[in-house]
């Protein structure tokens, strides 16, 4: 069953990498310096302005690893794959040392995310009001670092195969911020990377805390599965009807 999950997802993912046009800059000015290097996907239904989803990939990879599942998304969604600021080699990047060596680098990619939101929300004409943020492993510690310790810069974080970190709940926002926040979950029952019981913790941590969680779990291990991708799917598509 593991196996056929994985050609599953693989195939998806060599169709939607085909499927992704160069992006647009159609709303975007003339000269904006840019924080972060990132790829974009305008959205293809716009009714002024567009809800927006941030994708931060895990350690070691690049922006192009999430953007192949952009096809797959709700057509009025801004979708921004971002590359971690720090080089890892050989066209790969990282958000922070893992194990953590060095706490300033990832509360500099914490800030440095932070204000990128902005960025985008002016260069892309995107809507403040509906900003998800929303990563893979590392990918999504960083998306818990933003959306649990700026609320008011997000309306919603995914979490695909990651946990949240102490060093972010040293830093989290007044239960009373949190209680606009949403949370979608999904964790494989077989993650040796990343322990599915982390997963739980982190339910049970954002439940106590007033947030709005959506928790899905699977018979996989460190990846992210067709079913994972449908249950996505479903709940940004929630997220968006408000």
């Amino acid at each position: 069953m593991k196996k056929i999950l994985y050609i599953a997802l693989c195939s998806t993912l060599i169709w939607a990498q085909a499927c992704v046009q160069a992006p647009s800059t159609k709303n975007e000015p003339a000269k904006v310096d840019f924080l972060m290097e990132h790829k974009v996907r305008q959205p293809e239904i716009f009714d002024g302005k567009a809800p927006m989803l941030i994708l931060l990939h895990g350690l070691r990879s690049n922006e192009s690893d999430l953007f192949a599942i952009a096809p797959m998304l709700d057509e009025r969604l801004l979708v921004v794959s971002v590359r971690a600021p720090f080089d890892a080699g050989n066209g790969r990047y990282k958000w922070y040392d893992y194990p953590m060596t060095d706490p300033q680098q990832a509360e500099e990619s914490r800030t440095m995310l932070i204000k990128f939101i902005d960025q985008l929300v002016q260069a892309y004409n995107a809507d403040a009001e509906r900003v998800y943020v929303g990563g893979f492993s590392q990918g999504a510690m960083m998306s818990y670092s933003v959306g649990l310790t700026q609320p008011d810069k997000v309306k919603g974080i995914a979490s695909f195969s990651g946990n949240i970190p102490d060093w972010v709940k040293e830093k989290l926002a007044g239960k009373s911020e949190l209680s606009d926040l949403s949370v979608f979950i999904s964790h494989g029952k077989k993650d040796r990377v990343l322990p599915f019981t982390g997963a739980l913790a982190d339910k049970d941590f954002l439940e106590k805390m007033g947030v709005n969680t959506n928790f899905n779990s699977y018979e996989t291990a460190h990846t992210m599965s067709r079913q994972n991708m449908m249950d996505f799917q479903k709940w940004i598509k929630a997220m968006i009807n408000g």
